[in-house]
């Protein structure tokens, strides 16, 4: 995430988080990305808009980065070169 202020993106995303958690709801990256865009919807305030679409963008340069890993660790699994643990792999 192209943050301007890192403090501001932490605490975004610690509101999302706190949101999710007030509504018993699961803590995932999708669920994260999913809560920040009801905050965009809801949000008046341009500025504010464009640093929760920073973070949205941020956390969704996770789900990608993780799909690659996951892809290539079932490659591994497949051609019976999988690591002995998952800790061997990263």
């Amino acid at each position: 995430m192209v943050y301007h202020d890192k403090t501001t993106g932490h605490m975004i995303l610690g509101e999302a988080a706190i949101n999710l958690a007030f509504d018993e709801q699961e803590i995932t990256l999708v669920a994260l990305i999913r809560q920040l865009s009801e905050m965009a919807e809801q949000e008046r305030n341009d500025e504010r808009v464009t640093q929760i679409a920073d973070a949205r963008n941020w956390l969704k340069g996770f789900i990608e980065s993780s799909t690659r890993d996951r892809a290539e660790l079932n490659w591994l699994v497949e051609t019976g070169q999988a690591p002995v643990s998952l800790k061997d792999y990263r």
